[in-house]
């Protein structure tokens, strides 16, 4: 059986560093009874305090397909963190490995910086990740020169 998905309208602020007015996302309906309610499929790369798995109260747009998002209504314990990584760069697949062996995840695209051309890639952090060893890894792979990288939203663990 097919999931059926629907876009999820972000606003965003188009003076921002990355230019863009909004972003969409994906996302599944939680049941057909509650048409205002759905999980983020995939995760962000502009679009700050949401992530894949979160549930989100949205409402429809004029478009039947796309739903503005409202708010955050559970979290999944999913982070996401967005990478700019200079295209072939040596520097990336070490510490990318130390990241995918902690079960990270990440989409990517290209885009062109006042700095060149350059990969975002939103990464995706599971909550059986440490974030704080990820955390770790980022800051590690921004000094050596692997990518510069903000912070979308980390879900920190409940002490």
């Amino acid at each position: 059986m097919t999931q059926r998905l629907v876009k999820m309208h972000f606003g965003l602020d188009a003076k921002d560093w990355h230019g863009h007015g909004g972003e969409f996302l994906w996302a599944a309906p939680i049941d057909e009874k509650t048409s205002s309610h759905f999980r983020i499929s995939n995760s962000p790369y502009f679009a700050k305090a949401i992530n894949h798995g979160d549930i989100v109260e949205a409402t429809p747009s004029g478009d039947k397909a796309i739903f503005e998002f409202q708010k955050v209504v559970e979290r999944s314990g999913h982070s996401t963190y967005m990478l700019i990584v200079k295209i072939g760069s040596p520097q990336f697949p070490p510490y990318w490995k130390m990241l995918e062996d902690r079960g990270c995840s990440y989409e990517s695209m290209e885009m062109n910086f006042s700095i060149g051309r350059r990969q975002l890639l939103s990464v995706d952090v599971p909550p059986s990740a440490s974030i704080f060893e990820v955390y770790d890894i980022l800051q590690k792979g921004e000094a050596d020169g692997a990518w510069a990288f903000q912070e979308g939203y980390a879900h920190l663990p409940k002490k």
